[in-house]
C-alpha cells in the first residue's frame, strides 16, 4: 500500500514539474510579443494641416501650415529626423515654397539643418530635417512646415488636395516609425469635383538644396504650443485610436496585454491546483 502511495507521489511531482515547464515554454514567447506590443504602439507619428480645408480663388496665394505630432519611440526615445512630402496636381495648384517649423526644435537644445526640393513638374515639394546632434531626439505637437501654395489661373470650381503620405519620420540611429496623415484640401472657387489623381514620380530622387537658417515659433528646447484646432486634434485621436477609454489603457498587469496577464493567472492556478493534489497524495500516504 506504502509502495502504491509513493508512486502517485512521484507521478504528481512529474505532472506537477511538467506543467510548470509548459508554462514557461508558453509565456516566453507571449512576453516577447507584449514587450514588441508595447514599443510599436509608441512609435508612431501623425502628419496633418492645421486647418483641412483651406479656400481660394483661381489665381490666389495662400498658407498651409503643418503640423506634427508624436511621443517619440518606446523609452522615451526622440525623433531624429523627418522628411515632409506634399505632393498635389501640377494642373491645379502649385507649392511655391516651404518654410521648416520649430518641430524639431523641441526638447534639449541642439541645431536643426533642413534641405528642401521643389518640383513643379512631378507635383512634389519636399522639405527634410535633422537634428545634429540628435540630443535624444524631440517629441511634442507643433508646427513642422509652412507650405505656400498658389492656385493654377484656369483651374476650375474643384477640391485639389495636398497629400503628405510618402513623408517619413525617423528615431535615434535612423530607425523609421509609422506616420500617419491626413490630406489638405484646397476648395477651388467655391469647391465641386475632386480634381483628377496625378501619377507622382519617386520623390527620392528629388534634388534638394540646403535651407539657410530661419526663424521659426520657438526657441530651441522650447516647447512650442500646437498650431492645430481642436477640431483636428480632435480628428487625428479619433483616426489613430486615441478616444481610447481609461480602462483600454490600463492592462490587468501594469506592462502586460490583458491575453498575456490572464495566460500568467491562469497558468499560476493550473500550478497551485497541481502542488495542493500533490500535497493531499502525500498527506494521505502519511496517514
Amino acid at each position: 500500500m506504502r509502495a502504491t502511495t509513493e508512486r502517485r507521489t512521484v507521478a504528481a511531482g512529474r505532472g506537477l514539474l511538467l506543467g510548470a515547464v509548459l508554462l514557461a515554454l508558453l509565456l516566453v514567447p507571449l512576453l516577447g510579443f507584449a514587450a514588441e506590443t508595447a514599443a510599436a504602439s509608441d512609435r508612431t507619428a501623425a502628419i496633418l494641416p492645421s486647418t483641412q480645408t483651406v479656400a481660394a480663388d483661381p489665381g490666389e496665394e495662400v498658407t498651409v501650415d503643418v503640423v506634427m505630432q508624436s511621443d517619440g519611440g518606446y523609452g522615451g526615445e526622440g525623433i531624429e529626423s523627418v522628411s515632409l512630402v506634399a505632393q498635389y496636381n501640377p494642373e491645379y495648384l502649385e507649392i511655391t515654397d516651404v518654410e521648416r517649423g520649430p518641430w524639431l526644435e523641441q526638447g534639449a537644445e541642439t541645431d536643426v539643418y533642413a534641405e528642401r526640393g521643389l518640383a513643379h513638374d512631378s507635383g512634389t515639394a519636399v522639405l527634410e530635417q535633422r537634428r545634429d546632434p540628435p540630443a535624444d531626439g524631440a517629441t511634442g505637437n507643433a508646427r513642422i512646415a509652412t507650405l505656400t501654395v498658389a492656385v493654377a489661373e484656369d483651374a476650375p470650381p474643384s477640391e485639389a488636395t495636398i497629400t503628405f503620405e510618402e513623408s517619413r519620420a525617423e528615431l535615434l540611429r535612423e530607425t523609421p516609425i509609422p506616420v500617419f496623415d491626413t490630406d489638405a484640401t484646397v476648395a477651388i472657387d467655391g469647391g465641386g469635383d475632386e480634381a483628377p489623381a496625378f501619377d507622382h514620380p519617386d520623390p527620392d530622387g528629388l534634388e534638394t538644396t540646403p535651407v539657410d537658417a530661419e526663424a521659426t515659433d520657438a526657441e530651441p528646447g522650447a516647447e512650442p504650443e500646437s498650431t492645430r484646432d481642436d477640431d483636428a486634434v480632435a480628428e487625428t485621436d479619433d483616426e489613430n485610436g486615441g478616444n481610447e477609454t481609461e480602462a483600454d489603457r490600463e492592462d490587468a498587469v501594469p506592462g502586460l496585454p490583458t491575453p498575456v496577464a490572464a495566460g500568467i493567472i491562469v497558468g499560476t492556478v493550473l500550478v497551485g491546483h497541481r502542488l495542493h493534489d500533490a500535497t493531499g497524495v502525500r498527506a494521505g500516504a502519511d496517514r
